[in-house]
């Protein structure tokens, strides 16, 4: 899917959990204290992550939980996917979300786990999340990592 990229911070956000950085070390790598913060619960992501797999919620309509929201032709070809998983009869999707962890600048990271569908591909993966004005939001990026992890192979039966 052609997906426009999170700012920088974002960006540097899914690093932090992605892999080992020296240039994040001012918490919970190399010696220095875990990071502290503000963090989700367990029922906020797997609410977020509800919205964002709900084929009854247009996808222009989820900008009150993915930052920076999907543009319109972002939001036209997940809603095809999401469509295309109904009726499949693979949404609703049972999440298990783990290891919410706080990280610098407001975000926070989890691990979010999926069964095997259709496609008989399970998925586990982190997301990135950042809570602007009170407000947990999924990050742009983690969304669509996401969306393309359950929907490997809809291209091959969607058109696109």
């Amino acid at each position: 899917m052609n997906w426009i990229k999170l700012p920088a911070l974002a960006t540097s956000a899914v690093a932090l959990f992605a892999s080992p950085a020296t240039a994040y070390a001012d918490c919970g790598q190399d010696g220095q204290p875990a990071c502290t913060g503000p963090r989700p619960t367990v029922d906020q992501v797997m609410d977020i992550m509800n919205r964002l797999t709900d084929p009854n919620i247009p996808s222009i309509e989820k900008a009150d939980i993915v930052t920076p929201p999907f543009d319109d032709h972002q939001a036209h070809r997940l809603d095809v996917v999401l469509d295309y998983l109904r009726t499949k009869r693979i949404v609703p999707i049972s999440f298990t979300v783990t290891d919410i962890q706080p990280a610098p600048n407001n975000f926070a990271g989890a691990t979010v786990s999926n069964p095997p569908s259709w496609n008989e591909h399970s998925g586990t993966g982190p997301v990135v999340l950042v809570l602007q004005n009170g407000h947990w939001f999924i990050t742009h990026e983690s969304a669509i990592d996401r969306v393309d992890q359950l929907s490997k192979g809809v291209h091959e039966h969607t058109a696109w």
